[in-house]
């Protein structure tokens, strides 16, 4: 058998530089380990050697690092972004450079008044944006308020709503009944196919309700500090910095 070779220096410099980003962002972004695996088609352990420097990194690896941790590829592995962009240059076809992370704004549609067991209580109003990245051109930012969801979700942040991405058993969801409740709550389904929503907290029991009695059920992606809101004064101020958004 073949003793597997060391990585080299730069390869576990990348690796360190993987980690540190990812114990930075998981915790903002609500992403954990099996999350990278089922982007990379991988299974966790194997993400887990990416980040401890077991496995060398790969164009393929980086670039889906980079767009789960919402960063550059050269954030992660200069060298390696390198070659994705020479990737993208050797093509005639069109493309999307998925190397480097593309800087975006999400719109913030209102604010979510946080009552007891998840409860909302919505105001709707366009009142600035979000400058975080997301694939979902009809994604939405809600501000929260209330301590209701702490220490998961804090007064003062904002949630990062993404309707078109599918909803999977164990995630955060913003749910809005057809009595017109909102809710931000933890999603699965129960044997009988009902939906049952737990706290975020633990701190209230669950809901079940059947899927007649949900208006709209739509992904929560990430939670983002107030440092990434800019108003709709500022973002005018500074037009070349962010492009304008995508929505449908």
């Amino acid at each position: 058998m073949n003793k597997k070779k060391p990585l080299s220096e730069e390869q576990l410099a990348d690796a360190a530089r993987l980690k540190s980003l990812y114990a930075l962002k998981r915790k903002e972004l609500g992403i954990n380990q099996e999350d990278i695996a089922e982007e990379l088609g991988v299974n966790q352990s194997a993400v887990s050697h990416y980040l401890n420097g077991v496995n060398p990194l790969n164009p393929n690896a980086v670039a889906a690092f980079a767009r789960m941790l919402q960063v550059s590829a050269s954030e992660i592995s200069p060298s390696i972004a390198q070659q994705i962009m020479s990737l993208a240059k050797s093509t005639d076809d069109e493309v999307e450079y998925i190397g480097i992370m593309p800087t975006g704004i999400v719109k913030v549609i209102g604010e979510a008044f946080l009552g007891i067991d998840g409860a909302v209580d919505m105001i709707e109003s366009h009142n600035g944006w979000l400058k975080i990245y997301s694939d979902d051109v009809d994604a939405y930012g809600l501000k929260v308020k209330g301590d209701s969801m702490w220490p998961r979700i804090q007064s003062g942040e904002y949630v990062v709503v993404e309707p078109n991405t599918s909803v999977r058993s164990g995630d955060e969801v913003f749910v809005r009944t057809i009595e017109g409740h909102n809710m931000i709550k933890i999603f699965n389904k129960t044997r009988d196919g009902d939906y049952q929503y737990t706290s975020i907290n633990n701190a209230h029991k669950p809901i079940t309700l059947e899927p007649s009695q949900i208006d709209k059920m739509h992904y929560v992606s990430a939670i983002v500090k107030p440092t990434k809101y800019i108003d709709s004064c500022e973002r005018e101020q500074r037009p070349n910095v962010l492009p304008p958004p995508s929505y449908n």
